[in-house]
């Protein structure tokens, strides 16, 4: 590929002029250039060591950053273009602007004249000389000083960096395995180094900023200033600081980081916040009470160290190398079709019956389970791990959240009482020792102890830095996968080992896995995703996918399965008895209620506005249950969803406290009679974090898909006219297209708008 081949020469370059001066740095303005290198080093696999030693050799000078904390101009602001008016340059040439570039270049796809490609390279080849021009003119001005210094020499490091990635190419090169199998295989050996990659950069230059850019940095807690002495509070030591006024993400509970000269920073925990007081306590371990200084800031925490699931991932490695000796990863990492000893897999008829049959005569292989909103993921599970256990099979479940597992086994013992099954139950969840969320005096024993969990229980939850360890390999006839959507295919390799028939259950056209990396595909799938293909729902001779929603009314179900589920997801005749009266919106279905705005990115106050107009009207109607029972609509009936918390941070305060509000992630897995979602964004030219995120088809299933009866979806009318360049993009807007509308555009001009809500939402919006 044409960019992943001049990344390669761009290090290429860098590295030979490197090595002719070895004093040189490289200067460049703003951040997009080392974001950019940072993505696509990871994203194609190329100089990854190399870049890492550039940056910890401080080798990277932004002169934007030393042009905004030295000087004060008479420029309007700080752009290059801006800056050139004192060192001289006049720019010259069709195209002058970054922004000129973009039109020129959209003019190139639908002309293909080289001349415009031409302009488009003689403005970047500009840019260049004009930030050696600005580096210069910045040197001849600056006072007198010591000149800041390249950091140590850190080639070692990126030999030893190298040397890693090298011996797994070797060791897979000389296996005889396919290209393909050594390609994914080497990908997948370096996905947990690449995924801790962001958060360990974010570290590196949450501790380069000064105090005064730290305030205004979500990530840190800066100026802490201490009000005691270092007190030893049992192995550690504990300190209390008082903090300037600002925001942070940080909060008791979670971890921070202290940079030290010498090495990498060190992990403390904050043990109390006081917000309103200003104050915080914060623990180091043993032997770092050096940490705790009279005045102290607090960076992004250091990434966590999975050295039990990557060496679990080496092993897996190291024997598809050879004998191949674990069968069901083997399928995983061939998405073969699942292995019964009945014969090929059939459609089944009865969801509960069928996957119980299908699951019990598994073969040493891999069975997805596809379940859409509201289809009964858990119901089915449980009564298929209740079946294997009474067969004398032990049984492992897993997923990314101790919450996830937590479901699957209260589930358990929820189909242990309706079936009334003779059978004696032990479980046991493997937590990590904060509140675990189980019912007083619930029979799911629980234990940090892994020797504990590992010894002879049928049932045994945990995350995969349980079943990934050495001593669980072949522990567990089965292993079930909850939220499998979720769970990246990495980590489903390294916990594999672990039983003999694996068990995904999930759905990847709900949200997906949260990684912070760049990885080639397919390393950046869940094991969901990886094993569906092509595929939106699970061919029927491949796996198994639940056909009937309990939760939506036929109406806002047809539109789910229409644009996500290829039309396979039905609704079960009960819902078609839910319905919303007496408001003046439709009664059921799911529908498009465009608001007039502009210029809005994270906040729409007229959107915050048509909502709370909307809840106003729909609690003065009726809701009627699928059970036949009418009673009036409430607040707690009402869920309002917005891609973004600036919206949700507005619409909290516009809204009756008792109506639930929050991004998408916080409502998977809940429902309500009533689902609104505000879109927020007037147009996808002005959504901060691009029309993918704001359109996914993700988002919208998992929003739509809470309500039981009526989804609206609030939004600003350039949003479905909005410019597509892909296949892609055309499917993400036409899911919005789809929605029909109840009633003519509301405009909600800003004197509408009560004044307080309309100050609150303007100073959110500053």
């Amino acid at each position: 590929m044409a960019e992943a081949k001049a990344l390669s020469e761009l290090l290429a370059f860098f590295r030979a002029r490197l090595e002719a001066f070895p004093a040189a740095r490289i200067y460049h303005y703003a951040a997009y250039e080392i974001t950019a290198q940072r993505r696509l080093t990871t994203k194609y696999g190329i100089g990854e060591a190399f870049l890492d030693r550039m940056l910890r050799e401080r080798r990277f000078v932004d002169l934007f950053a030393v042009v905004r904390g030295g000087l004060i101009g008479s420029e309007r602001n700080y752009s290059i273009k801006s800056m050139e008016a004192f060192y001289g340059r006049v720019r010259e040439g069709e195209v002058k602007t970054a922004g000129g570039s973009v039109v020129a270049y959209e003019r190139w796809r639908e002309t293909g004249e080289q001349q415009i490609l031409d302009e488009i390279e003689d403005y970047n080849r500009i840019d260049c000389i004009s930030t050696e021009e600005l580096r210069d003119w910045l040197v001849s001005i600056r006072p007198a000083g010591p000149w800041p210094t390249l950091a140590p020499d850190a080639g070692p490091k990126e030999a030893e960096e190298d040397a890693d990635a090298q011996a797994l190419r070797a060791a897979l090169a000389g296996s005889g395995l396919p290209e393909d199998r050594q390609a994914l295989l080497f990908n997948l050996g370096l996905f947990h180094k690449r995924e801790a990659k962001p958060a360990q950069w974010a570290v590196f230059d949450s501790a380069s900023k000064d105090e005064d850019d730290l305030l205004d940095d979500l990530d840190a807690l800066a100026g802490l200033e201490a009000i005691g002495p270092i007190e030893p509070v049992k192995r550690s030591f504990a300190r209390s600081y008082r903090f300037p006024l600002q925001e942070t993400k940080l909060r008791p509970g979670k971890s921070a980081t202290v940079p030290v000269f010498d090495g990498p920073p060190i992990s403390v925990s904050i043990t109390e916040m006081d917000r309103k007081r200003r104050q915080v306590t914060v623990r180091a371990g043993p032997g770092k009470d050096h940490l705790l200084g009279n005045r102290v800031n607090l960076h992004p925490d250091w990434p966590l160290d999975p050295k039990p699931i990557l060496g679990a991932l080496r092993y897996v490695i190291a024997d598809q190398c050879g004998p191949r000796a674990w069968r069901a990863v083997d399928d995983l990492l061939s998405r073969a079709a699942p292995r019964l000893t009945t014969g090929p897999l059939m459609q089944v008829s009865d969801p509960v019956a069928g996957t119980i049959t299908a699951v019990g005569a598994m073969d040493e292989t891999v069975l997805p389970i596809q379940g859409p909103p509201g289809t009964g993921k858990t119901y089915v599970t449980a009564r298929a791990i209740l079946s294997l256990v009474r067969k004398g099979a032990r049984v492992g479940v897993t997923s990314n959240s101790h919450e996830a597992i937590r479901n699957v086994l209260m589930g358990c013992l929820a189909a242990l009482e309706d079936e009334d099954l003779p059978i004696t139950l032990d479980l046991v969840h493997k937590t990590s020792g904060d509140d675990d969320g189980y019912p007083d005096d619930c029979p799911v024993r629980r234990t940090t102890s892994n020797d504990e969990a590992a010894c002879g229980p049928h049932v045994v939850g945990a995350t995969a830095w349980f079943f990934s360890r050495d001593e669980n390999v072949q522990a567990f006839d089965w292993l079930f996968v909850d939220e499998a959507g979720q769970v990246g295919l990495a980590n489903m390799v390294a916990m594999g080992r672990a039983a003999r028939n694996i068990v995904l259950v999930g759905d990847p056209r709900q949200l997906p896995q949260v990684i912070q990396g760049a990885h080639p595909e397919p390393a950046n799938l869940s094991c969901l995703d990886w094993m569906l293909g092509e595929h939106a729902t699970v061919p029927p001779d491949r796996g198994i996918f639940l056909p009937v929603s309990r939760r939506m009314h036929p109406e806002v179900c047809r539109f789910i399965s229409d644009q996500v589920y290829e039309g396979r997801l039905t609704s079960h005749p009960d819902t078609a008895r839910q319905a919303l009266r007496g408001t003046r919106f439709p009664e059921v279905g799911a529908f498009w209620v465009p608001v007039l705005h502009e210029g809005n990115a994270q906040i729409a106050a007229e959107e915050v506005e048509a909502i709370r107009a909307a809840v106003t009207d729909l609690l003065t109607g009726t809701w009627t249950e699928k059970d036949g029972t009418t009673r009036p609509l409430q607040a707690t009936d009402i869920i309002v969803v917005a891609p973004y918390n600036a919206q949700v941070n507005a619409l909290r305060d516009a809204l009756p406290e008792a109506i639930r509000v929050g991004t998408v992630d916080k409502f998977q897995g809940q429902e309500a009679p009533v689902c609104l979602v505000s879109m927020t964004a007037s147009s996808a030219e002005e959504t901060s974090r691009g029309m993918e995120f704001l359109f996914s088809l993700n988002r919208i299933n998992v929003a739509v898909s809470r309500a039981k009866g009526l989804a609206l979806v609030f939004g600003a009318l350039r949003l479905r006219e909005a410019k597509c360049e892909t296949v892609e993009q055309m499917r993400l807007v036409n899911t919005l297209c789809a929605l029909n509308t109840p009633c003519s555009p509301p405009t909600v001009p800003s004197d509408a708008i009560p004044p307080a809500l309309l100050a609150t939402l303007k100073a959110n919006k500053a």
